[in-house]
Formats: C-alpha cells, sequence, structure tokens
C-alpha cells in the first residue's frame, strides 16, 4: 500500500480520513469527516518528498495563514494548520466540484457560466489585495467549480505580501518578500509558466496587476478554450509570453461581446502600467459588460456597443495601412523629385515660398517615418499598435499639412483639386481605424474596442 493509501482509514488529530481526492507536486487532499463537527473537510499534507524540505513547508505554511486571513464567499476557507506524525496539514472547506481546467477541458465555456465565474473570482482577488496578498499563480487548476457554491480561489502557496504593513504572519519570519527566494532558486521558477505575467518570467517587481494578467489569460481561455501562449516548450511558452500578442478571443469564439474580448486585451498588456490598477477596476467593467449582455435583448447588444467599423482580418488591415504607407511615399517622391516646378507654382499662386518649403520639410520628415511604419507592418512588430499610438498627433500634423497639396492648383482645377483636399485630409483618421483594427491588442484603442474607461 502506498504512502497516500495508507492514511485512508486513520484518524489525523481529530480528522477521519474516508479517501483520497487528488493530489500534485506540491500537496495530497484528502476528504475526512470533522469528529467533533458534523462536517466534512479537505484535509491537505505536503508529500512525503516534500516533508523535509524547508522551502517547501515554508510555502505550505503561507497557503494556511492567507487563505485563513482572508473571509469571502469565493476563496475557499481554511479551518485548521497542524502536524501529525511528523507530517503537516491543513484543514480547508470541503468542496463538491471540479477545478475550472477540467471544467474548459479545451473548449470554450458559455458566455453566462464565464461570467459568474469572472466576476466572482475577481472578486476574491480585490478582498485578497485589499490585505496586501498577492497570489501569484492564478490558473483555470487554482479555480475550483462548486455545485453548491460557485468557484472557489485555491492555493495561496505562492502568495507574497505587496507590503510591509499587511499580514506580518504569513507563514515567514523573512519580512514582505521573503517569497522572492521560491520563485528563483537555482535560477528556477516555481509556479505555473503558462500563466505567468511577463515581469514574473523577467524576476521583476510584482504587485496585483500580476495577478490581473493571470487573470486574463483564465478569461482567454475560458472563452476560446486554449491558453494563447502556450508553446511546444518551456521556453517557448515564456518567449511567446514576452514578446507575442494573444490573438483577438472572438477570431476563435465570435459569440464572445467585442466589450469582453476588450476587458481581456487590457488585462493582457505587456506593460502592467497598460493594465487594470485594480481588480476593483476590472471588476468594475466585467460586470458592466456581462449585465449589458444578459439584461439586454440579443437585437439590441450591438447599439450598445461601439462597433468597429472595420470586420477585417489582422492581414487584410495591415496590408491596407501598408498600401496607405505607399501611396505616401510616392507622393513624398514626387515632390522632392519635382521640388523645383512645386517652388515655382508655389510662387506663382501664392506669392511666397512658404507652402513649398512647408511641403519640402514634410517630405523629409515623413520619408523615414513612413518607410518605418511600412517595415514594421510588413514583419508584423508585436508592439506597433503602442508605437502608432504613441506617434499619431505628429503624423496627423503631417498628413494634414499634406492635404494642402493639392491647393498648389486650386486655381486650375477648381472642384477637384478641393475632392483631392478632403481625401488626403481624410487618410489620417481611415489609418488610425486600419492600425487599432489590426494592433488594438498590442497598444492601439480601436473605436469598436472599448473597457468602460480607463482607469
Amino acid at each position: 500500500m502506498t504512502g497516500s493509501q495508507a492514511l485512508i482509514g486513520k484518524t489525523v488529530s481529530h480528522y477521519r480520513i474516508i479517501e483520497k481526492l487528488g493530489g500534485g507536486g506540491m500537496g495530497v487532499v484528502y476528504k475526512a469527516e470533522d469528529v467533533r463537527l458534523p462536517r466534512y473537510v479537505a484535509l491537505k499534507f505536503l508529500p512525503d518528498n516534500h516533508t523535509r524540505d524547508p522551502q517547501a513547508l515554508l510555502r505550505f505554511r503561507r497557503e494556511a495563514c492567507a487563505a485563513s486571513a482572508l473571509n469571502h464567499p469565493h476563496i475557499c476557507t481554511v479551518y485548521d494548520v497542524g502536524e501529525a506524525d511528523g507530517r503537516a496539514f491543513i484543514a480547508m472547506e470541503f468542496l463538491d466540484g471540479t477545478n475550472l481546467k477540467n471544467v474548459i477541458n479545451g473548449r470554450p465555456i458559455g458566455i453566462e457560466r464565464m461570467a459568474q465565474i469572472s466576476t466572482e473570482i475577481a472578486g476574491a482577488l480585490e478582498v485578497a489585495h485589499a490585505k496586501g496578498i498577492i497570489h501569484r499563480d492564478i490558473k483555470p487548476a487554482n479555480i475550483f467549480i462548486s455545485r453548491q457554491s460557485g468557484s472557489k480561489l485555491l492555493d495561496f502557496g505562492l502568495a507574497k505580501l505587496q507590503y510591509a504593513g499587511g499580514l506580518a504572519s504569513l507563514g515567514s519570519t523573512g519580512g514582505p518578500d521573503e517569497t522572492a527566494s521560491l520563485s528563483t532558486a537555482s535560477g528556477l521558477l516555481v509556479g505555473t509558466v503558462d500563466y505567468m505575467a511577463p515581469e514574473q518570467l523577467q524576476g521583476g517587481p510584482v504587485d496585483t496587476r500580476t495577478d490581473l494578467f493571470a487573470l486574463g489569460l483564465v478569461l482567454n481561455e475560458m472563452a476560446t478554450g486554449v491558453n494563447p501562449f502556450v508553446g511546444t516548450s518551456t521556453s517557448a511558452t515564456i518567449a511567446n509570453i514576452l514578446k507575442d500578442v494573444a490573438e483577438a478571443v472572438t477570431r476563435r469564439n465570435p459569440t464572445v461581446p467585442v466589450c469582453v474580448e476588450a476587458i481581456i486585451s487590457r488585462c493582457l498588456r505587456k506593460d502592467p502600467d497598460e493594465r487594470y490598477p485594480s481588480a476593483r477596476a476590472l471588476l468594475n467593467d466585467l460586470n458592466g459588460a456581462f449585465v449589458a449582455k444578459q439584461t439586454l435583448p440579443s437585437g439590441q447588444l450591438a447599439e450598445t456597443i461601439d462597433e468597429s467599423p472595420l470586420h477585417v482580418s489582422r492581414l487584410i488591415a495591415r496590408s491596407l495601412f501598408m498600401l496607405v504607407q505607399v501611396a505616401y511615399l510616392v507622393m513624398y517622391g514626387v515632390t522632392l523629385y519635382k521640388f523645383h516646378e512645386v517652388l515655382q507654382t508655389s510662387k506663382h499662386l501664392f506669392g511666397s515660398f512658404a507652402l513649398a518649403v512647408l511641403l519640402l520639410a514634410d517630405g523629409i520628415l515623413g520619408t523615414p517615418l513612413r518607410i518605418y511604419l511600412f517595415t514594421a507592418l510588413a514583419f508584423d512588430f508585436g508592439n506597433i499598435g503602442r508605437q502608432f499610438r504613441a506617434v499619431f498627433p505628429a503624423i496627423l500634423i503631417l498628413d494634414l499639412l499634406w492635404a494642402s497639396t493639392p491647393l498648389l492648383f486650386l486655381g486650375q482645377l477648381q472642384a477637384l483639386v478641393l475632392l483631392c483636399s478632403g481625401a488626403l485630409a481624410f487618410l489620417p483618421l481611415s489609418q488610425k481605424t486600419l492600425i487599432y483594427e489590426a494592433y488594438a491588442r498590442a497598444g492601439g484603442r480601436s473605436s469598436g474596442i472599448r473597457p468602460n474607461s480607463r482607469r
């Protein structure tokens, strides 16, 4: 009989062990009966090979202390912590159901169920973060779906205190940041790489927004059935998280509302400053998005969401935007090549070389910018959306100036010149729509991809 089976039927402290529920690398869980109180509990023990590992014991104590300090209907309740025959154990709320990983099982779940789970876990994180506790291991396997009480957040073994004034007794004696050694010892990452935020993978400072990145991945997986960053190896997954932009969830599951896609996109920003600043802010947007869907007739839902003016693939949007760059480069080239004639026309029509000089400066400044944008789009740079947002004010000025080019010929072509000027003045705005359509998930903010606010 194995060590885990040998406990069945025995009484540990005042808990009679009934059956084994499951186990993993950092814990074995049994169903047990509390002989003092008429209730079942889940007893979690350290595996035999970790009973003398000080770091594993520290993680185990941290889980007990963190969870027991939190009182929330969607955080698994810890009743007791103790030791028997040299083995530490945690007595927790017994839950009947399965974890979210098994619920998803490679397939999207329904929008209503996704709404319930996401709002419940965001609320649980709000409470944990208010206590200064960062979970650091949010993933579907750590979210339990109970048949009676909805979803429950589990396993605070990697929890970290955000500030020294928080729960000083969080299973440690080394100060609020002593947990860093657990995730970096011997150059190894402890936790689940598939759901780690970029700053967590790079060994940088983590805060509550690190949990929100992981929750964004969980939302993405509920919506599509897959984690968008998982590669063929751990190193490939790390590279994907650090560099890639997650594919829009609506491309895998068109039933997901655009506003929910926007929420997921914001959670998954590489830069923590661009994510939601708090679980409360995320919860507000989740409530707004899902309430709108659940309370309105399906025919009215589209009217409540600013739909994107385009519904095209990213490749088509990129190609159109690249075509715009080529058109501008051609116009710059023609003006610079024919600059002497442009100069004379400006003098003849307006009595000044000013307009021609402005166009010359515009062409000189715009040429390298347009070449860079074309190159970035051709090679599909992941951060082009963020960069375009930063330079768009300058592009707008350059393009509006360029729209004055046909005015050089106003006396000769009349209405056609005005039409061309109007078309050129419209191009900057069309570029904005195209780039945000293609790269909203990398820093752009499409008119069709808007959370309720940018808190």
